[in-house]
């Protein structure tokens, strides 16, 4: 989210809350809201040295950090993980103090279905759906969903809720074995009599404890486990029925997440939480159409029934760049770097994380060194180059991919993300399914395709050893 316009308006009259001259305090009003100076953050988390949600560095000195339901640490978390932080934004609209972090996983246990090729697995009867946007724990190899085909492998999984039920995961850890199973998600097909219900395509025995809570279809619940019964269904040791996002009537709310249900542009849910627009917000669409699944990011204030009235509306664009490769050169001033001759421009919503060996923690641009191997994911910039999301440092590998569109294209050669990619004899070629075709093949149907090259550099050109067509 931007934050140039609302949070600046914003700080200004927390400043004036604070002895400047206004009379009530607070946010600028919508809709006939006066803001109350709190503010409930619910994001990926894309950043440490404090921590990073939603464009905001919140200091964490003194907070509550909450992992599931017990008191954790800042240690603890991990990028892209998705938390609520409560507490203030500061005058300058890009930091703020965080009084609590909470973070509590969508679902966590056995991998029981896996479709590498619809990007999809299945854990405790809910859909884990993969994306570019997933981050995944050094502990799974590979570092992709091909790592999730090890018999028996218990996975944690933080994501954004889907229109139907499923998990867009933002973060996959792998667990131990013998850790408790955990799901939260929405109460379906509740049977009173016989204390069940169903998450999905999970069914929940709740016979064995008392929820906490209201049980009631549509309610989101988080339920702990650890055995089934004959019939396949979860026996619950705790039940808990969610608050909500933790929000009272005039806090200022930022919540990331994918539309849930839609009507119109002034009637929709984001996680669940319903949305409302007025004539005074800003949307920044990026040419989207929002709809079901679109993620976005929602700034504004919660009103009285529970609404959130949106100040802005943001669309997070789905992204397909992506480079690897040695860092050449780097501008941390310009919060630039060039990979494997991609010019890579990072931003405060940056997600950095280091999975090499130094395991450096909190890492930044200015951590990076010339010769370091990165994995770069994020938008193609218009006449080359990359808007980095995610940047991941890693042990050093021999061969460099790019992925983006496939321009200029005239057999042997192409170009991706401003780079020359050669081919020669000794380069094979796949379809968007995997499948081996032909040279000729391939070069009629890759102009202005998103393609992914792997190879060798020399130079400044890219000798590729594979090209394949990407949906």
């Amino acid at each position: 989210m931007k934050h140039s316009k609302s949070l600046t308006a914003f700080a200004a009259l927390l400043l004036a809350s604070c002895g400047g001259g206004g009379d009530s305090g607070g946010t600028p009003p919508i809709g006939g809201i006066q803001g109350s100076g709190r503010m409930v953050s619910i994001g990926a988390i894309t950043g440490f040295g404090s921590i990073f949600v939603n464009g905001v560095e919140f200091a964490t000195t003194g907070a509550q950090i909450d992992v599931g339901e017990r008191s954790g640490t800042e240690a603890e978390l991990r990028i892209g993980q998705v938390v609520t932080v409560q507490g203030t934004v500061s005058a300058n609209g890009t930091t703020g103090t965080a009084t609590r972090v909470t973070f509590s996983a969508d679902v966590e246990g056995p991998v029981t279905q896996l479709d590498v090729a619809a990007g999809t697995f299945v854990v405790l009867g809910q859909t884990v759906r993969v994306t570019s946007a997933t981050h995944f724990d050094d502990d799974i190899v590979p570092s992709n969903i091909e790592g999730l085909a090890a018999p028996g492998l218990i996975v944690e999984v933080s994501g954004f809720q889907t229109a139907n039920g499923a998990i867009s995961a933002t973060r996959i850890e792998r667990e131990d074995p013998g850790s408790d199973f955990e799901v939260k998600g929405v109460v379906q097909g509740l049977d009173t009599n016989r204390r069940t219900f169903r998450v999905n395509a999970l069914t929940v025995d709740y016979s064995g404890t008392t929820p906490e809570g209201a049980l009631a279809d549509g309610r989101t619940v988080e339920v702990e486990g650890r055995t089934f019964t004959a019939g396949g269904a979860l026996i619950a040791t705790r039940v808990e029925v969610s608050p909500g996002i933790g929000a009272a009537a005039n806090d200022e709310v930022e919540l990331e997440g994918l539309i849930t249900r839609y009507v119109s542009n002034t009637d929709f849910d984001v996680s669940g939480q319903r949305v409302t627009t007025s004539a005074t917000t800003q949307f920044d669409l990026k040419g989207v159409t929002l709809g079901l699944d679109v993620r976005v990011e929602v700034e504004g204030v919660m009103d009285a029934n529970g609404v959130l009235v949106a100040r802005e509306v943001e669309v997070e664009e789905e992204f397909s760049a992506e480079v690897a490769g040695l860092v050449e050169t780097i501008n941390a001033a310009g919060s630039t770097l060039r990979v494997a001759g991609v010019n890579v421009t990072t931003s405060i919503t940056t997600q950095f994380e280091d999975k090499s060996n130094a395991q450096q923690r909190p890492f930044r641009l200015a951590d990076l060194r010339t010769g370091d191997f990165v994995e770069v994911r994020g938008n193609e910039r218009q006449g080359g180059g990359l808007d980095a999301f995610i940047l991941e440092r890693d042990d050093p590998e021999s061969e460099v991919t790019l992925q983006g569109i496939a321009r200029n294209v005239a057999d042997p050669n192409l170009v991706i993300l401003g780079v020359t990619v050669m081919t020669d004899a000794g380069t094979q070629f796949e379809d968007a399914a995997d499948q081996p075709i032909t040279r000729a093949e391939f070069f009629a149907q890759a102009p202005d395709r998103l393609v992914k090259a792997e190879g060798t550099l020399s130079g400044t050109t890219l000798i590729a050893g594979e090209l394949e067509l990407e949906d």
